[in-house]
């Protein structure tokens, strides 16, 4: 009896807010009478097997009247989620050989072995020189100038260095989780790892290269700069050794991008990619075709740490005094 209530009431709102007429209980009882559909509900029979298909039954018969007058179920909270946020980057994509793929991740793993080596490098050096480090009020202009860059370059060689081993796992997880592609018309035809590298991962292929080539070459521009810096009772044999180091050290620098610019397959020079890179960088992770939550957080970031930068390098030498005692340091912050 209270199936029967709820078919009645169902095809009456029906007949009352869509203007069906062709809507009556007897669509549903009138095919299944001698169904156990309708055996069930006749007899009152509470039957959990009956009930699903009744439900399924009066399912049908709403779905089909909302087709008929072109209206659709609306979409859950999800997939209104799905239109804000993008859906699965990269749900879509198929390589032409996964071979190719498998070959191209071991390219990203092995970059990953010397980065982290110049990595654990750079807390060493950055470790034995931090003291040394500090600006003090007498320092002349360019000391100042040249340790406030020394320990820029130090954190940021470090950061760069995981970077780059964070974009190449990553990266390598993604080679290895897509299978080939099937049809012949979208096959690129790439005919090494790299090129696949280049032709769907781009902006992570640049991110691994420039990460690891910057965070050495600020780690020996570090080195190089503490070298020069001038220590106290440094003889001039001393002296004049150290001038020596640093500039073979700078030699070597120049020289290792003018070789990491004649071995480059995709790009003319280093300024090229970085101008790449850039390029890319703020087109997916600020203009992108989706939204992207971090962006509230890391676009006001970057701005922060850049006017941090820009107060660090342009403190006065008056800020470099040293506290000695507990009087003097609580009036200056105080003041």
């Amino acid at each position: 009896m209270y199936y029967n209530l709820v078919v009645i009431l169902s095809c009456l709102f029906l007949h009352q807010t869509m203007g069906l007429s062709n809507i009556h209980p007897s669509i549903v009882f009138s095919k299944h009478r001698t169904s156990p559909i309708a055996d069930g509900i006749n007899a009152g029979v509470s039957n959990e097997k009956h009930r699903g298909r009744y439900h399924g039954d009066i399912a049908t018969v709403l779905g089909s009247t909302m087709m008929r007058r072109g209206q659709h179920p609306r979409k859950t909270s999800l997939h209104s989620l799905s239109s804000v946020f993008g859906t699965i980057e990269w749900s879509d994509l198929l390589y032409d050989d996964p071979s190719t793929a498998l070959n191209a991740f071991e390219w990203t793993a092995n970059m990953g072995a010397p980065a982290a080596l110049i990595g654990g490098a750079v807390l060493v050096t950055l470790s034995e020189t931090r003291e040394s480090l500090s600006p003090q009020k007498d320092d002349k202009k360019w000391i100042r100038l040249s340790k406030l860059c020394m320990r820029y370059l130090l954190l940021t060689s470090f950061a760069l260095e995981v970077i780059s081993i964070f974009v190449g796992t990553m990266t390598g997880g993604i080679l290895l989780s897509h299978g080939p592609q099937q049809k012949i018309a979208k096959i690129v035809g790439y005919q090494s790892p790299l090129q696949l590298l280049h032709h769907h991962h781009e902006l992570e292929y640049l991110t691994t290269q420039i990460c690891f080539l910057q965070g050495l070459l600020n780690w020996l521009g570090a080195v190089s700069l503490e070298l020069l810096l001038p220590r106290p009772n440094e003889n001039k044999t001393s002296r004049k050794m150290n001038q020596c180091l640093a500039g073979w050290l700078f030699s070597f620098m120049i020289w290792m991008v003018a070789f990491y610019n004649n071995h480059l397959s995709f790009y003319s020079d280093y300024m090229s990619m970085l101008k790449r890179f850039v390029i890319l960088f703020v087109k997916d992770y600020f203009f992108g075709k989706s939204f992207r939550p971090l962006s509230i957080l890391y676009g006001p970031a970057f701005a922060i740490s850049s006017f941090w930068t820009w107060r660090a390098f342009s403190s006065p030498p008056e800020d470099d005094e040293e506290y000695g005692d507990d009087e003097t340091t609580s009036s200056s912050i105080t003041e």
